[in-house]
């Protein structure tokens, strides 16, 4: 893995663990705010539904549903 590669994924993966701090702090967080928050930090489906303990298809309804909304 050259060097660019390792530190984007360290920063996707840091960005991450932010972002669940900021859920575990903030219990009123939806599952949707939390896929969403999750998805701007470059992270995978699989990668979310794992941190949330959820389905990957369940991400990718709840991210559908996101950008369905967004277009409107």
């Amino acid at each position: 893995m050259d060097t660019n590669k390792l530190l984007e994924s360290i920063s996707k993966k840091l960005g991450a663990l932010i972002a669940l701090n900021l859920v575990s702090m903030n219990s009123e967080v939806t599952t949707k705010e939390s896929v969403e928050m999750l998805d701007r930090f470059g992270l995978t489906p699989t990668e979310i539904a794992e941190i949330l303990n959820i389905s990957t298809n369940s991400v990718n309804v709840t991210r559908n549903r996101i950008k369905n909304n967004k277009n409107k």
